[in-house]
């Protein structure tokens, strides 16, 4: 193995170290916040995905958690019954219902991460924008192997 190969081994290696450290780091500030408010971590992730996408379907949201249909429908009764989704029909089809994030319930939550968003806005304001161009395509690829899953 020669002295190339082994720096861009270890380069990866540092990439993964930190995307793992990075993963954890999310999920355990998140965890806070949902301890805050009341929800379970999942119900955090679903009102995030709704802010994301817009009203969807109950499928979309499963296709996009990775949770049975079942399991979103109690989701959504929990996070119905607490006043931060809404099903409504589905003007495009009236045999399903859009969920719907309740802005006012989203203002709450996203204020608790107030602190955390001014700190990384500061951070993106000073890096390059070269260098947020390849973060860009570099985080898109790699949401896009996470939704393939793996192959074979």
């Amino acid at each position: 193995m020669n002295m190339s190969t082994r720096k861009r081994g270890a380069l990866h290696a540092e990439i993964v170290a930190e995307i793992r450290r990075f993963i954890a780091g999310t999920i355990l500030f998140n965890q806070k916040v949902a301890d805050h408010t009341g929800l379970h971590l999942t119900d955090m992730q679903c009102i995030n995905l709704l802010e994301l996408l817009g009203p969807v379907t109950p499928g979309t949201l499963a296709s996009h958690t990775g949770l049975t249909t079942g399991g979103v429908t109690v989701m959504l009764d929990r996070l119905e019954k607490a006043g931060f989704v809404k099903r409504e029909r589905n003007p495009n089809d009236r045999r399903s219902v859009l969920v719907r994030a309740n802005p006012g319930k989203l203002r709450k939550i996203n204020a608790l991460y107030d602190g955390i968003n001014r700190q990384f806005g500061a951070f993106l304001a000073q890096t390059p924008e070269a260098e947020l161009q390849t973060v860009v395509k570099f985080l898109s690829r790699m949401n896009t192997i996470r939704r393939e899953g793996p192959s074979g």
